[in-house]
């Protein structure tokens, strides 16, 4: 299934700064880490003032049409479009799981091209169930900036079997 949100956005001069977080923990030695790859400095920037609720900074390194797809059916896997669609995917896992949606970034790598890779920990509440997998985000890049996440959960049934029940 196909999920598509678009929402027209302003230029980017006249961004209004928007609050919105992705519920990442990122240990202080991969948030503080250089890399002399370009694509893993914009993807691990991006990431800390996403997670800071810093937005607006955060989408100033996406394409304006960054598309984030996520495996797996509704309510969450589907294709979200735009720094609204991203933001609004977010702040879905969060509202269904009660505010209990957690990820942990891993391990940051990139490959001195255009790909970089997330390894992160999913936990997460809902309904007297308890969801703690790993969880794969690779960022794809282009000129500079991110323009496709590909959010692959690490145990695609028990993804399923928490979001779908």
């Amino acid at each position: 299934m196909r999920r598509a949100l678009r929402a027209p956005r302003p230029p980017r001069e006249r961004l209004v700064p928007t609050v919105a977080r992705w519920p990442l923990e990122v240990d202080l030695a991969v948030e503080k880490g250089h890399s002399s790859d370009a694509s893993t400095a914009v993807v691990r920037q991006s990431l800390i003032d996403y997670r800071a609720g810093r937005a607006d900074r955060a989408s100033g390194a996406w394409d304006d049409q960054i598309t984030w797809h996520v495996r797996g059916g509704p309510p969450v896997g589907g294709t979200w479009v735009g720094a609204d669609g991203v933001f609004a995917y977010h702040a879905l896992v969060q509202r269904l799981s009660e505010g209990t949606f957690q990820q942990h970034l891993v391990a940051l790598e990139g490959c001195r091209g255009s790909t970089v890779s997330a390894y992160l920990r999913t936990t997460a509440e809902r309904g007297g169930r308890r969801l703690d997998i790993p969880t794969l985000a690779v960022f794809e890049l282009c000129g500079g900036r991110i323009r496709r996440v590909t959010e692959l959960p690490g145990d695609s049934d028990a993804w399923e079997a928490f979001w779908g029940g």
